[in-house]
């Protein structure tokens, strides 16, 4: 007799923020995983970020033409309050970035003065889109124990107005921020929670009968065969 165990299932938390205006520093509250340590096979968290509309500025303030490309968005890291995160989630130096581009060639100052003047040959500027972009990473099993217990803890967002400027100097910016909207998510995966899904019970019937006729036929055979003896 086949008997079908329940298939365990990933635990998935998602805490969502905004919209707001950057800069902007959500906190999000999450449950710990209440089941046995042993029986967590990974941890992923996920930073999502989309940002919507806003303005960048560029203005030449060199006396050649600048041919640059322009980046404009949202960018975002972690800071956890308790247990640690995937390190790619937690950089600085490296955040998630959900941006609209455009490459622009800048006239000569036109003499406007220092600083971001809108308009002339030397300016330009670029609209902000809805961008949606995000990265996930896996917690290290030696940090699987702080996630585990009966608690909760925080996990902090740095959400930033992005803005990068390449190829030439000399070159001013300026901005009005985006707005930003995104979520974190956090999926304990767990021993027996299968990347498929777990056979039907229509599929074990057949698997069962199958079997039991396969039995049945060796044994009509078996006894046939003991029949012309």
């Amino acid at each position: 007799m086949l008997v079908a165990l329940p298939a365990q299932a990933d635990i998935i938390q998602t805490q969502t923020f905004g919209p707001q205006v950057p800069d902007y520093f959500p906190v999000l509250t999450f449950n710990q995983y209440t089941g046995n340590l042993a029986d967590l096979t990974g941890i992923v968290v996920e930073l999502s970020l989309t940002s919507v509309g806003g303005l960048a500025q560029v203005d030449n303030e060199s006396g050649t033409t600048a041919n640059v490309n322009v980046e404009f968005g949202t960018s975002g890291w972690l800071i956890s309050g308790g247990p640690a995160l995937p390190l790619v989630l937690t950089s600085p130096a490296a955040p998630v970035t959900s941006v609209t581009s455009g490459s622009y060639s800048l006239g000569v100052d036109d003499g406007d003065g220092a600083g971001v003047q809108s308009g002339g040959a030397d300016y330009a500027e670029l609209l902000g889109g809805t961008t949606t972009d995000s990265l996930s990473g896996s917690v290290s099993s030696s940090s699987w124990g702080g996630y585990v217990g009966a608690g909760t803890f925080d996990i902090t967002g740095v959400i930033s107005t992005y803005l990068s400027v390449t190829g030439a100097s000399g070159i001013s910016q300026g901005s009005t921020p985006p707005t930003v909207n995104g979520f974190v998510r956090i999926t304990y995966q767990e021993v027996g929670a299968p990347s498929g899904a777990a056979p039907e019970p229509a599929t074990l019937l057949l698997l069962s009968s199958g079997i039991g006729g396969l039995a049945a036929w060796r044994y009509r055979r078996r006894r046939k065969a003991n029949a012309q003896v």
